[in-house]
């Protein structure tokens, strides 16, 4: 069993060294510039990089569904704002949450804690991925592409991309293989309870045109399979630089 298993390490490592063919590199950027095509066109992508999207949902995280509403505004691939309202049986409580940079802060009513360096860390990597969902950034020559293959997703048949960068996790994107709209996104991410990487799967559906660029109105986001979080997006707004205020200590 040990040499199995070392034998299966050894075919594994030697998988993962063999570069991108260039033709299976060139395949995937085909994929992505439909789907940049699909969702308003590199150029529309480009002028407005930062985001506004009010939400309202339910929170499956703890076992049980908790509503909550917010505001996850955006600005490039380190700064993100999550204001939200979370109703825990009745009770209100206002949460933010604030990552800049190599700086980050929680603030739960009226306590605020500022992140440590793994937490900073974490945040960050999921701002990166959410980032790269935008698919503006993609056409960046520094991001290895390469397909991953057709699959069936929420009865849609897919087409997918795997994005590759150094010193960051690996993000898989499903494209719907008629219209090029992004229907799923996966990737790890550390789980808040245990610390420990789970896989992440964000469907997304129901598009909407919003300044020229097409937005997913409905999210679904599983964990390890489970159910996380649902909800839909009320308003999207795009602008090209947030107000400096919005990612400062809350």
């Amino acid at each position: 069993m040990t040499r199995f298993r070392l034998a299966l390490l050894a075919v594994g490592f030697a998988l993962a060294t063999v570069p991108v063919r260039a033709d299976d590199a060139a395949d995937a950027r085909k994929l992505v510039e439909k789907a940049v095509k699909a969702h308003g066109g590199q150029d529309s992508l480009d002028k407005l990089p930062a985001s506004a999207t009010t939400f309202k949902g339910t929170f499956h995280g703890m076992g049980e569904g908790i509503p909550i509403t917010g505001t996850v505004s955006t600005q490039g691939s380190d700064k993100q704002r999550v204001e939200m309202e979370v109703d825990a049986g009745g009770m209100k409580i206002p949460i933010i949450i604030v990552v800049a940079g190599d700086k980050g802060w929680t603030k739960i009513a009226k306590d605020v804690t500022e992140m440590d360096k793994d937490q900073v860390a974490e945040a960050k990597e999921q701002a990166y991925a959410a980032w790269l969902t935008t698919l503006a950034p993609l056409a960046d020559k520094k991001l290895t592409l390469a397909t991953i293959g057709e699959t069936k997703i929420e009865g849609k048949t897919t087409l997918g991309v795997k994005v590759s960068s150094k010193g960051h996790r690996d993000v898989d994107l499903y494209f719907d293989k008629t219209s090029g709209l992004l229907v799923k996104s996966e990737t790890r991410v550390k789980d808040d309870a245990t610390g420990q990487e789970v896989s992440e799967e964000s469907f997304l559906a129901e598009y909407k045109a919003a300044q020229g660029v097409q937005h997913a109105m409905k999210f679904t986001v599983k964990r390890n399979g489970k159910l996380f979080l649902e909800g839909e997006s009320t308003e999207v707004v795009l602008s090209e630089k947030l107000d400096k205020s919005t990612f400062e200590k809350p």
